[in-house]
């Protein structure tokens, strides 16, 4: 398993300016996630590059990276009628929505940032071990596809996501919080590796 690899300001800023669902700079915080192409099973080998926008129209300023995923664990992937779901639920890839995630406790433990607005997905039924971008595309809902964090050095997706963006390194998560400052919001984009 290798994570996807290291990618320079300029790359991730002109990927997500060519995606349909950019609207342009807005003054806040984003997290672009990169997705693998490798999708090694139940591993967390994403990585998500956290940016800050100063003022709309300005060019984003890289303030971090960490490891984590996109795609849910074997909980989700193979088990999720153990959850009474009909599907494990693939989000979306190339697409940034705008405040997608607010500020509050995830499962009333700890804060994090929870999903605010619907997140396209996929209906991934077959229970293997592939994160099935492809069949039904379901837009209109909110299925608590949270950003938040696993252990403190995780090395297995397991139940951390069954649809929710998880940083695998507790304090690289801290860290993120931290610089988030309570926002009430952050903008968030998944690419797939390119």
């Amino acid at each position: 398993m290798t994570n996807v690899r290291s990618y320079t300001d300029t790359e991730l800023i002109e990927r997500v300016e060519g995606l349909p669902t950019f609207k342009g700079w807005k003054k806040g915080k984003y997290d672009i996630w990169v997705r693998s192409n490798e999708d090694a099973f139940d591993r967390f080998d994403d990585k998500v590059y956290s940016f800050i926008v100063h003022r709309d129209g300005d060019r984003p300023e890289f303030v971090m990276v960490c490891t984590g995923t996109t795609n849910a664990g074997a909980q989700g992937l193979k088990n999720f009628k153990k959850y009474g779901l009909k599907r494990c639920a693939i989000l979306q890839a190339d697409i940034i929505i705008y405040n997608s995630h607010y500020y509050r406790k995830h499962k009333n433990k700890y804060y994090a940032y929870c999903q605010a607005k619907p997140w396209p997905y996929y209906e991934d039924k077959n229970g293997d071990e592939r994160a099935d971008e492809f069949g039904k595309l379901v837009t209109d809902k909110i299925i608590g596809a949270n950003s938040h964090r696993a252990g403190k050095h995780s090395t297995r997706i397991g139940g951390w996501s069954i649809a929710c963006l998880v940083r695998n390194v507790r304090s690289k998560y801290d860290a993120w919080m931290k610089w988030m400052d309570k926002d009430k919001y952050i903008n968030t984009c998944i690419l797939k590796e390119f």
